[in-house]
């Protein structure tokens, strides 16, 4: 990919926009920002990924790792991974240019708006018709489509066989994954998928469609210009607007005070709450709902074992780390079987295991004091018969969103110890276990959640801290996406400050969360357009000469 990156040392003094993140909301707004006119700074934590580029090996993925929240800060801060440590639960994420897309599945669907209202989502929100055109925009930059031909795969009859147990269809997720070579909208060669099943480790490939190569490499296009290792520390209010203080992590312990009328906080919901609670403790006029409400969207991770078939279910990763000869994985979450019921939606994807995960598979088990399963995984290695018929299933369902964040010694994590033991995760974890067990195969729990790996469930949705709502007093964002100024009033916001990431979304949404949150995006966008007075121009401009995503 050819996205220019520049140093944190070359910032101006000022700029019309700041957008702080490349996830999906950063991205968004960093495209529409730019093609509104604005000179537009884009900050990213992370580094500048290019395919090819990402770890393949236990130890290059250690050495992406970093530690935050409640545990000693360890690892590099533009590290690709971070686990961010709280009480009860552990968010697993990313930093890079593109956010999470880089190591997400890429399950996009539409939320269902239903779902939404019952969880007090501001009715202008779902009612305006702006956030069904930011979804449909979305889908189409974002390049959403299915796999083809999934029967090739020993991943797709195994969730075809649990769909039979459960008496549902087993349907087939719409992904942000290229299954053809050709250009993005933004003129970008992606290459095909090669279902090696790494997507949440970094494609190799280049055939994900993540938001660097679609919203980030539009914003560039039209000129915004992208920082790469520059960390937004904090925001202040001046008297000429926004003041963002960046902290340079090629030359560590540089710091340079940029300026703007607009700001956009979209690092990631932990990174944008993090931001929020910094500026409140320094003096900036915040809801006193900073903090709560936060969602894990239900998440929670079981596998399948002693599945009848093989199911191949081991991520080989680009170029193949298996022996010679090894099928292919297919992407990493291809498949879905809607569970949900009156007592709300539960979906179960399949996923696929990556090499380190496999490896921990045998201490899982020695640590259960199961030692013929230790010892059997032990003989046969990743890619033996031992867990050549484990599939691996994520669920994405719904809880009460009753975690808190908390900020204490300048740190930030959630607090949420009953997430584990809450009827709703119960239940959806009764449901798979049914399945599973009427299909012939083994249920096994979550290994993450052990004591022995800390008693956290691992979650990579993390949502809330910062929800939209009608008025300060029951959220902190607005429903345009601006944050509430409690002293200007019920419905006051500060000028020009946007929350438009995870950290807005004030409930869980039943669906993998990325279209979401680009929709939503998209929306405070095409509002923000109107209240400045500036057009914004959506079209695709096709037609472009192509760029390579390799380079």
């Amino acid at each position: 990919m050819v996205v220019a990156t520049r140093h944190a040392g070359e910032l101006l003094p000022a700029y019309e926009a700041v957008v702080i993140g490349t996830g999906y909301g950063g991205s968004v707004a960093a495209s529409r920002l730019a093609r509104m006119g604005l000179r537009t700074a884009v900050l990213e934590q992370g580094r500048h990924w290019r395919a090819g580029d990402f770890p393949t090996t236990l130890r290059g993925r250690r050495r992406q790792m970093r530690l935050t929240g409640r545990a000693p800060r360890i690892g590099d801060p533009a590290g690709l991974y971070y686990l961010s440590v709280g009480k009860g639960l552990t968010v697993f994420g990313a930093s890079g240019v593109g956010g999470g897309s880089l190591i997400n599945a890429g399950v996009a669907l539409r939320p269902d708006t239903t779902l939404l209202r019952r969880a007090g989502w501001p009715q202008a929100v779902l009612s305006d018709g702006l956030l069904a055109e930011g979804l449909a925009r979305g889908e189409a930059m974002l390049g959403v489509a299915q796999v083809p031909a999934p029967e090739r795969f020993g991943k797709y009859a195994a969730m075809r066989l649990l769909a039979t147990a459960a008496g549902r269809p087993a349907g087939l997720s719409r992904m942000t994954i290229a299954h053809s070579p050709g250009p993005t909208v933004t003129g970008i060669l992606q290459y095909a998928c090669r279902c090696c099943g790494d997507c949440w480790s970094g494609c190799n490939l280049g055939a994900k469609g993540t938001t660097a190569v679609s919203y980030i490499a539009d914003a560039v296009d039209h000129g915004a210009s992208l920082f790469a290792q520059s960390r937004a520390h904090s925001i202040a209010r001046r008297e000429d607007g926004w003041e963002v203080v960046v902290e340079d992590l090629e030359d560590r312990g540089t710091r340079h005070a940029i300026r703007a009328p607009v700001v956009v906080l979209a690092a990631g919901t932990m990174g944008t709450n993090e931001i929020l609670f910094r500026a409140r403790r320094d003096g900036l006029a915040l809801s006193d709902r900073l903090g709560e409400r936060f969602s894990a969207n239900g998440d929670d991770l079981v596998f399948a074992g002693d599945m009848p078939d093989p199911v191949h279910g081991v991520a080989i990763g680009y170029p193949s780390q298996a022996p010679r000869g090894a099928p292919a994985v297919g992407p990493h979450s291809m498949a879905l079987i809607d569970l949900g019921d009156d007592d709300g939606p539960l979906w179960l994807h399949d996923g696929t295991m990556l090499t380190a995960m496999a490896t921990l598979a045998p201490l899982k088990e020695l640590l259960r004091f199961n030692l013929p399963r230790a010892f059997a995984l032990l003989r046969s290695g990743i890619f033996g018969e031992a867990l050549r018929h484990t599939q691996v299933l994520y669920i994405v369902s719904h809880d009460d969103a009753g975690g808190k964040l908390r900020f204490e010694n300048d740190r930030l994590w959630v607090d949420w110890p009953g997430y584990s033991t809450s009827p709703l995760r119960l239940r959806a974890e009764r449901k798979v276990k049914a399945v599973i067990e009427a299909a012939g195969a083994t249920f096994h729990s979550n290994p993450f959640a052990m004591t022995a790996f800390g008693g956290n469930r691992v979650i990579a949705h993390p949502l809330g801290g910062a929800g939209m709502a009608d008025t300060v007093d029951t959220g902190v964002t607005s429903p345009d996406g601006l944050v509430f100024d409690p002293t200007k009033g019920p419905t006051g916001v500060h000028d020009g400050l946007y929350v438009l990431d995870g950290a807005a979304i004030p409930s869980s949404v039943g669906v993998s969360p990325l279209l979401t949150i680009t929709g939503l995006a998209e929306r405070a966008m095409m509002l923000a357009a109107r209240r400045i007075g500036r057009p914004l121009d959506v079209e695709a401009s096709l037609g472009r000469p192509l760029r390579d995503a390799a380079m």
